[in-house]
């Protein structure tokens, strides 16, 4: 139907490249953009340029609506500003190279965007566009049912500070040159590195040719289990939508409340009651110094002298800038949660070695540490102050809950892991349990329970 619309509006017959494109989008979509174009054309060939600016305008906005809706209507035109009218083959191409073509072409819109002409950008153009590109997402966000489980009243305002942390972190994946100019190849470069990026711009685009927000992507997460009306998070969305893209897209869908100083308490029992055995979480720590930071813990928080988690577990930073540092490769010492221990250290930690934590929180609630560096993650110190104190803190479980039969796969501790205090004892001592050998199914290949030896501990 839409290929015999198109036909009957161009006056000649089929066109192969045009319903090439048009092939590009499932039958929905393409419905979507033939209304689109007979409402704003009036049913004839073409639409008035400033129909569509006017049209466009009405869906971006303030004060970014009038520059952007100029330029995208440039793209329809082939980059001719003074083109007075939008053909059919310009509004379908445009829609298909921003919403379905290749990186390279999408960043020739990319850059068209950001600056209004042909040829190279600046770096100070692209970070511009960066944030009229939050902006604008914001703006689609807040009309999301994911968004208004967050309780619109108090969060995700367009604060101007978490709005800038978010444009330099997406900043921060394009590759600097001496030059001052960035071309097509690095901006293809920029999109195919900055999820949130590319989040982003398919978004945008999405939303200025009116289709459907994709199904099964998860920008912002469904919030459960926050009383917002007693106590909103202190996330801004910046935060939020930064730490879930970092995610591993299956844990995206959706964060769980756990814990929080200000409603629990300022204690350290009360936040182990709260988060373990709770699944994948994200720990969130605000010092006294205005620092925020935390860690994505992969595997449940489990009491025990033994450190836990996978190579996806990380740490990130959101203030006074963003970043999220990864697994080095180095060692496994990903978290760790203990207490009532003679020998080992009582209280959190992610990450380095014993006394060395990328982020340590003490079972003495209110103090905590941070490193300079760490051997576990890619990291420098997060916290203002080597040894801070906590303002606040926030946990949140990540992805579906776990289920009691998950739990129930769990295999059954060897007898020889009982005592795990005192075979780390032994194992500092060069005196490993004789019989180590004669388990039957060492914990040792489990890669998500790694034992905690003493003897790796050393200065970095």
């Amino acid at each position: 139907m839409a290929q015999q619309f198109l036909a009957q509006l161009m006056g000649l017959g089929e066109s192969k490249e045009l319903n090439q494109e048009l092939e590009l989008f499932p039958t929905e979509e393409r419905e979507i953009l033939k209304d689109n174009f007979t409402k704003l054309s009036g049913g004839s060939k073409k639409i008035d340029r400033q129909t569509l600016q006017n049209a466009v305008k009405q869906i971006l906005p303030k004060p970014e609506a009038d520059i952007f809706a100029q330029r995208i209507c440039d793209l329809m035109t082939g980059q001719i500003a003074t083109n007075n009218t939008v053909t059919i083959e310009g509004y379908i191409h445009c829609a298909a190279v921003m919403n379905k073509g290749m990186l390279e072409d999408k960043a020739t819109q990319l850059m068209y965007l950001a600056k209004g002409r042909k040829g190279d950008t600046t770096f100070e153009e692209c970070f511009n566009f960066s944030i009229q590109i939050i902006r604008l997402t914001f703006v689609i966000i807040r009309h999301l049912p994911a968004f208004r489980s967050w309780d619109g009243h108090y969060i995700c305002n367009l604060e101007e500070d978490s709005v800038r942390r978010l444009a330099t972190a997406i900043m921060n994946e394009l590759e600097k040159s001496d030059s001052e100019s960035i071309d097509n190849q690095a901006v293809s470069a920029w999109l195919s590195k900055s999820g949130l990026l590319i989040e982003f711009f398919g978004m945008m685009s999405h939303h200025i040719f009116q289709f459907p927000m994709t199904k099964g992507k998860s920008l912002i997460p469904l919030c459960r289990g926050i009383p917002a009306q007693v106590y909103p998070s202190w996330l801004s969305l910046s935060d939020i939508l930064f730490i879930n893209c970092a995610l591993p897209s299956e844990l995206r869908s959706e964060w769980r409340f756990l814990f929080s100083s200000r409603i629990h308490g300022e204690s350290f029992s009360s936040l182990m009651g709260n988060i373990i055995d709770k699944g994948p979480s994200v720990v969130f720590i605000k010092d006294f110094d205005g620092h925020i930071f935390g860690g994505f813990a992969s595997t449940s928080w489990t009491v025990g002298p033994q450190f836990k988690g996978t190579k996806d577990n990380f740490v990130f930073s959101l203030a006074p800038q963003m970043a999220i540092y990864n697994t080095t490769g180095f060692n496994d010492h990903y978290q760790y949660l203990n207490l009532q221990q003679q020998t080992f250290p009582n209280g959190m930690g992610m990450g380095g070695q014993l006394d060395y934590f990328a982020i340590w929180v003490d079972s003495e609630y209110g103090k905590g540490k941070c490193s300079p560096s760490c051997t576990t993650f890619n990291c420098h110190q997060l916290s203002g102050k080597p040894e801070f104190s906590i303002d606040m803190i926030e946990v949140w479980a990540v992805g579906p809950e776990p289920t009691e039969d998950e739990d129930e796969t769990e295999a059954r501790p060897s007898i020889l892991d009982v005592d795990v205090e005192g075979k780390a004892m032994l194992r500092m001592l060069n005196r490993g349990p004789v019989s180590e050998g004669m388990r039957e199914n060492p914990t040792s290949d489990d890669p998500e329970e790694k034992e905690l030896y003493v003897s790796s501990v050393s200065s970095q």
